[in-house]
């Protein structure tokens, strides 16, 4: 799965959240107690970040975290804005794919030797099963009373961190933006033929699910035609992304983007006007057994904070944090974060999905993203 748009809020809100701790601390000291203040946002236990931070660097100062995402470089902006905002802080960020993830979690499980503390995926069946097995670490951090229901389990198990959401791309200067694809019967037309590039809907549970809505609105004749039209399937959703922009082609789905484009690239992302789409919240649990817990609440505090929280690319996952100008709130969409958790939870189905693409369109080819 794709994990690009956090790496672009963060980045964003880096300038911002310098300024909420500053730089009082020298690399390996944790700073002075900050003064009572009601503009400080504090979690569930009443810690703010400078009261987290301290914990972390008392602990040890280290924190590992597995992330989902298909490319290694999704990695390096949340690092250094993390370990730029928290001196002292050692931030070992592992990208991969988030079903190789959970299998390397249960592997380290299984060999009792966990390396990961806290992890966020795609794969949102994982957090439901770990919390029944007693696994995850119970914590509300700094922005929980904004975070919907829907988004987080109510003992603290495991929530939200930010919102992603999947749909088109196309490049501007092959494609106008009164012709830019909305709607996926727009694939179908003459002009995009063998100019569109897609992720294996097979390898990738959010575009099989994408595909699963293409399916149900207009049937699996739909997939003939679109192969028909020519498609060069891809792993990783990224890379159609990347593709798309370098001009090799001109459209594409299933892939994520800046709502509010940058102006200096030839991408643009658009949302259907009315199929549905893809959105859903990231989630993040801190592992029970995890060697650095207080390292691992202040990164989900530090994620769900104000100064992080309040400048998405895409859908805002703090209710008390406005859309996008030009945008609306997500629950005025043909797009549902809560389908997609019940898409991921019903295993069997989507098993029987994957086998349904690899018979339409062909097994999967190439070796993994990250390491392509």
């Amino acid at each position: 799965m794709k994990f690009l748009p956090i790496f672009g809020s963060i980045a964003l809100a880096f300038a911002a959240a310098a300024s909420t701790l500053g730089a009082a601390a020298h690399a390996q000291q944790p700073p002075a107690p900050e003064p009572a203040s009601a503009s400080i946002e504090r979690d569930g236990g009443g810690q703010s970040l400078n009261d987290l931070y301290q914990a972390a660097i008392r602990e040890g100062g280290a924190l590992t975290v597995y992330a989902g995402g298909d490319e290694v470089t999704q990695g390096f902006g949340i690092k250094a804005g993390f370990e730029r905002q928290f001196p002292g802080m050692k931030l070992n960020l592992i990208v991969d794919l988030s079903k190789y993830h959970d299998a390397r979690i249960e592997e380290e499980l299984l060999r009792k030797d966990l390396q990961v503390d806290l992890a966020h995926l795609q794969t949102l069946h994982d957090f439901d099963n770990w919390a029944a097995r007693g696994l995850l670490l119970p914590y509300k951090p700094i922005g929980w009373e904004q975070i919907p229901t829907a988004y987080k389990d109510p003992a603290g198990r495991f929530t939200g961190l930010f919102m992603l959401t999947f749909a088109n791309s196309y490049n501007k200067n092959y494609v106008s933006a009164e012709n830019a694809p909305r709607d996926y019967a727009d694939f179908l037309k003459p002009e995009f033929k063998n100019r569109i590039v897609i992720a294996y809907p097979n390898d990738d549970d959010a575009v099989l699910y994408v595909f699963d809505k293409i399916i149900q609105k207009y049937g699996i004749g739909f997939v003939d035609q679109l192969k028909a039209n020519g498609v060069q399937w891809v792993r990783g959703t990224q890379t159609p992304r990347d593709a798309v922009e370098a001009g090799k082609y001109a459209i594409s789905t299933g892939t994520s983007g800046s709502f509010v484009p940058v102006e200096s690239s030839s991408l643009r992302f658009v949302l259907p006007k009315n199929d549905p789409f893809l959105t859903w919240a990231q989630t993040g649990a801190i592992f029970k057994d995890a060697k650095h817990p207080a390292a691992a609440r202040l990164y989900m505090s530090w994620m769900l904070s104000l100064p992080v929280a309040s400048n998405p690319r895409q859908f805002p996952i703090r209710k008390d944090v406005q859309p996008l100008p030009g945008f609306k709130t997500v629950d005025q969409y043909n797009t549902s974060p809560e389908d997609f958790h019940a898409f991921m939870s019903d295993r069997a189905r989507v098993e029987r999905l994957k086998s349904l693409m690899e018979r339409l369109i062909g097994p999967v080819q190439g070796i993994s993203p990250l390491k392509d």
